[in-house]
Order: C-alpha cells, then sequence, then structure tokens
C-alpha cells in the first residue's frame, strides 16, 4: 500500500522473478468527525477483500504479507477494536509538536536516542498530540499497529509489530533495538500500548476462517515481511557496489545507503537523516525526501481546474522548458507538507525567494523535477560523507524509477551514475522476505541475484554537463535554508 494507491501483486519466484498485478486502488482518505485527515481503514480492508477475491481466481498461493509507508498507525482498545480511524501524517495536528518536543526533552536527544530524523510527522510527534488534544484515546489504547501490521491484523486476528515500520516511529532505538522508554515518558506516550518487536520475515499467523470464508483464497501463511515499503524495495535493490545509493520513489522519496551499523553525528542532525531498520538488522541511513508528492498535488490542482495531465504529459512538458533551471523551492520545507493548493504555494515559494513564477504546466513540473534532483545530489554528497564509503552510483527504484527526465536530471547534477528500475521492487523485496521464510529462498544476495537475472530492463543515466552547476548547487543550498511555513 503506497500513500496514493494500493495493489495485491502476485510474485512467482522461480530462475528469475515475475510479478503480475491482480488488483488496485486508490488509497481512500475520508475525514473524521474531528476534522482530521484520515485512512479510510473500513474502505481499504475492502478493497483488499476485493483483491484476495480476485486472487482466489487464479490458483494457490503459498503466503502473503503486507508493506506500506512508514509513520501512521491505528490504536486498538483492549478487545483489538480500532479506536477511530488513522490519522494521516498529512493532517495538521503535528504542527508546532517538534518544537514542543524540543522543549520537553532536547533537540539533541531526540536524535540520537533514537537515531531518527527530527521530522514533525513522525509517529512520536503523533503520539504527543494525542496525548495533548485527545487524551482519552490513549487512555483507551492497549495497541498501537503501525499501518502493515493493521491490515494483518485485519486480515490474521494477530496483533504484532514488526522490525523495520517501527524503526520509522522515531520512537524506536536502534541502538539497543528497544523501545525508547526516555522519549516516551518525556512526551507522555504509554509505554504498554508498544508491543514487542519482531524481526522481519518472522510467521505472523494464518488468514482467518472469516476472510478465507469471504474470499475463497487459500488460508495462507501470513508474514510479516520488511512491512516498511522502502525496507522490501532495498532488499530487491541490486547494488553495483557497496555506498552506492537507493531512492525509493514514490509519494515520498527516500534516498539512503545500506550500512551494517547505525550513525548518529552533527552531520546526521543538521541533514535530517534518519537511521531505519533493513532485512536482517542491517542499518538504512536515509534521508525522507517530499518527493512526487509534489507533482502528484500539482496535478490534482490543475485537475480541480477542469485541466487534465497524465504524469507522462507533465514530464514532457518540463523537457521542454528552455531554462531548466529558472525556478527552484526548497522540496522538503513545511510549506509543501499539507494537501491542497500545491501550485499557489509553489508560486509563493518562488516570489519570496526573488524567482521568476511558474505559470505554465511545464514551468511547474520542471520546477519541482530541478529541485527533487538538487536535493537529491546534495543528500548524496551527505550520506558518502557519513558512510565513510564511495559512491559510484545512484539506484531509483519503485514508480519513479520511470520518470527518465527525472534519473537524468539526478545524474546530471550529482555526477553519479543512475541506474533505474525494477520498478515493482517493493513488490518483489516483499515476496524475497516471504520466500526466505519459506524457505524457498537461501538469503537476501541469492534474492538479489536472481532481479539480475530476471529481464527487468533496468536503465543507466551517464551525467552530462551542466553549465555553472557549482553555481547551481549553490544556489540550492541558499534555497534550502528558506524553510517557508
Amino acid at each position: 500500500m503506497g500513500a496514493e494507491s494500493g495493489r495485491l501483486m502476485a510474485v512467482d519466484i522461480d530462475e528469475g522473478i515475475k510479478t503480475t498485478e491482480i488488483h488496485r486502488f486508490q488509497t481512500p482518505v475520508t475525514t473524521d468527525s474531528l476534522g482530521r485527515r484520515c485512512w479510510d481503514f473500513p474502505e481499504i480492508i475492502k478493497e483488499v477483500l476485493v483483491a484476495l477475491s480476485k486472487a482466489s481466481a487464479t490458483g494457490e498461493y503459498l503466503s502473503i504479507a503486507v508493506d506500506t509507508w512508514g509513520l501512521d498507525f491505528g490504536l486498538l482498545d483492549q478487545n483489538e477494536k480500532l479506536i477511530g480511524l488513522p490519522v494521516s501524517h498529512r493532517d495538521h495536528r503535528t504542527d508546532g509538536y517538534l518544537a514542543k518536543a524540543f522543549e520537553k526533552v532536547g533537540r539533541t536527544k531526540l536524535h540520537t536516542e533514537t537515531g531518527s530524523q527530527l521530522l514533525e510527522i513522525n509517529s512520536i510527534y503523533q503520539l504527543f498530540a494525542i496525548s495533548e488534544q485527545t487524551p482519552d484515546e490513549l487512555a483507551r489504547a492497549a495497541h498501537l499497529l503501525l499501518m502493515p501490521d493493521l491490515v494483518l491484523h485485519a486480515l490474521t486476528d494477530v496483533a504484532g509489530t514488526e522490525y523495520t515500520i517501527a524503526t520509522t516511529t522515531g520512537l524506536y532505538d536502534v541502538f539497543n533495538k528497544r523501545w525508547s522508554k526516555v522519549l516516551a515518558d518525556g512526551l507522555n506516550i504509554p509505554m504498554h500500548i508498544l508491543g514487542e518487536v519482531q524481526a522481519a520475515g518472522s510467521i505472523r499467523g494464518k488468514l482467518s476462517d472469516q476472510i478465507v470464508a469471504q474470499t475463497g483464497i487459500n488460508k495462507l501463511l501470513a508474514i510479516a515481511t520488511a512491512s516498511h515499503d522502502t525496507a522490501s524495495a532495498v532488499v530487491a535493490t541490486p547494488f553495483n557496489s557497496p555506498g552506492s545509493a537507493f531512492i525509493s520513489s514514490g509519494t515520498w522519496s527516500l534516498l539512503g545507503v545500506e550500512m551494517e551499523n547505525s550513525v548518529t553525528n552533527d552531520l546526521t542532525l543538521e541533514h535530517r537523516l534518519t537511521n531505519e531498520g533493513g532485512y536482517n538488522g542491517t542499518n538504512r541511513l536515509l534521508r525522507n525526501v517530499m518527493g512526487l508528492w509534489l507533482i502528484q498535488e500539482v496535478r490534482r490542482d490543475f485537475e480541480s481546474r477542469g485541466e487534465k495531465f497524465t504524469y507522462a504529459e507533465l514530464v514532457e512538458l518540463a523537457k521542454a522548458e528552455i531554462d531548466p533551471w529558472r525556478t527552484l523551492i526548497y522540496v522538503d520545507a513545511p510549506l509543501f507538507m499539507h494537501a491542497g493548493e500545491m501550485i499557489a504555494r509553489i508560486q509563493r515559494f518562488a516570489r519570496e525567494t526573488g524567482q521568476g513564477v511558474p505559470e505554465k504546466p511545464g514551468q511547474l513540473a520542471q520546477t519541482v523535477f530541478a529541485s527533487l534532483a538538487l536535493q537529491y545530489a546534495q543528500t548524496c554528497d551527505v550520506l558518502e560523507e557519513c558512510s565513510g564509503l564511495p559512491m559510484p552510483g545512484i539506484h531509483i527504484v519503485g514508480g519513479g524509477s520511470q520518470n527518465d527526465h527525472l534519473s537524468q536530471l539526478t545524474a546530471d547534477v550529482s555526477g553519479r551514475e543512475v541506474i533505474a528500475g525494477p520498478i515493482e521492487a517493493t513488490a518483489m523485496g516483499n515476496a524475497i522476505v516471504q520466500a526466505i521464510a519459506l524457505g524457498e529462498i537461501a538469503n537476501i544476495e541469492a534474492g538479489r541475484d536472481l532481479i539480475r537475472k530476471s529481464d527487468l530492463k533496468l536503465h543507466s543515466f551517464a551525467p552530462r554537463q551542466v553549465l555553472k552547476l557549482p553555481e547551481l548547487r549553490k544556489r540550492y543550498q541558499e534555497i534550502s535554508r528558506m524553510e517557508l511555513r
């Protein structure tokens, strides 16, 4: 499940890996009685049931697993019933709560205690907001289940917490592999709702009798895969050398390097790097970059005006722009976090930073793509320094790997080779973890070898010369200090 759409994929693993899409749906969003932007969980489960019903007609399967974005969660009461709808990280309830947390426990401790980036939408700040705004929800709560675990609970009636998704919360101490009592106590978050954490690849249970009866699917083993979608995508990334970067490109762009150990220092704090768990206890040192959310919202704005563009059309219009670096935005500015009126916000940023104001679709799209490429390049430099490893290439996986224009821009401004694909890295990595758990594959390297052997049509982009590149990089660096709200 992605923040824009969800899908059920059948994955066949033999001499290579093949994926088949069974069902796709828009991830439903709604508003609750308090006016909060929420994930419509009952509708999500309806779509999952439709997907499983379709799968039941195509044959029998060995297992099932769920991966989603990080941060968001549902609270269950002592009867394991959902207390309200899961609130989206795009809701405004966490506005100002990062600064409040600094006052309570200290900026440095919030980073060094868990290795997490200081991002106002993290689960820890969502929970802090709940403790002050709707404390009755926490008083009733017996379990906190992050989104992939919440879906698995609906399918199996078994509650659990998987490691890679737990590490996205800002509450999990990746150094000591435990929930941080210091931070939980400091922000009035009850420890008892945070469950025991299971390794990626653990057997969670089986589909419940009710789900089997409703869908006709066979009683599948349910596996807690590397359930943060980026963790799954990294499993299926065919790295060309240690130190190469990955960008899991979707609504968010998660840009990082795979390492054995976690790291915090002045650079990781300053540049909002985070340490998140990978399969088999590895570490993903990465940054959450705003990603294709920006172009999704621009496209939605145009649609609301009666102008419909496909993503491919916006890419072609962007490529046609004569001055590709005319307007730049700091993609991670708080100004761009929430939904609605994205075009107006981009134009406001341009005006307030003394740049040309983009008006046409191609200008707006190119502003987004050029700025993303520069943020990727800036982050790669920091990651290379923090990891101590040379970074010869950048692997872009996921849906965003289909954007050749953004891949080429990234190669140009980073000075590194970009390898785009596989598109379905998340589904493949999810399935590789399942296959290892079932004894079908020996280990992660065997899984990556299968990726390399499969006919996935990976594309390579070599850097081209960009006039006045140092000045361009410096200009973006200056813009990135302007965090407009």
